[in-house]
């Protein structure tokens, strides 16, 4: 059970009604993170600005959504796992790729970009930093605006990570 309830349409106020009615009208349904971020309305506001910049990055949406999942693989985030799954394969990732990231290093479903971008993200979330030669392999892959937005990408999922967990949030 959450720690900290949902905001309802009716009990929010007139700007955070207006972002769940475009959020409905979009996605169908108002995620249960965006009614808890909603009891605080300028930190909703931020969050929902920063979360929008992942889909416009030059870093390849499918390299963006493995590290996203992984990311919320190691921190045992249920949420974020249901959701980047789900993106995952609306930014091209097969359902094998999607299904085989807890054992990535044994599957042969990933290049070896896409290996170094979840050990990427595993490092990171376990350990902040990274083996300088994982770096040196993503560097000659990835420009240097692709490799912040992966490092962004990673701290959003974190972020994320951290807030649905510790406040229980439950799906939607």
């Amino acid at each position: 059970m959450a720690l900290v309830s949902c905001i309802t349409n009716q009990d929010a106020s007139e700007k955070v009604r207006t972002i769940f009615e475009g959020m409905d009208r979009q996605l169908g349904v108002v995620p249960n993170v965006f009614r808890v971020m909603a009891h605080s309305p300028e930190m909703l506001e931020a969050f929902l600005s920063l979360n929008a910049t992942l889909p416009t990055t030059h870093l390849d949406g499918k390299l963006r959504e493995l590290a996203y999942i992984k990311t919320s693989e190691v921190n045992c985030c249920g949420y974020c796992l249901h959701h980047h799954q789900a993106l995952g394969k609306k930014a091209g990732l097969s359902d094998r790729q999607v299904a085989e990231t807890a054992r990535f290093e044994d599957s042969d479903a990933y290049d070896d970009l896409q290996r170094d971008v979840m050990r990427y993200a595993e490092q990171v979330t376990r350990h902040v930093h990274v083996d300088d030669s994982l770096f040196e392999r993503l560097r000659r892959s990835l420009g240097e605006r692709e490799l912040v937005e992966l490092a962004m990408t990673v701290g959003i999922a974190n972020f994320t990570n951290r807030v649905t967990e510790t406040l229980r949030i439950e799906l939607p």
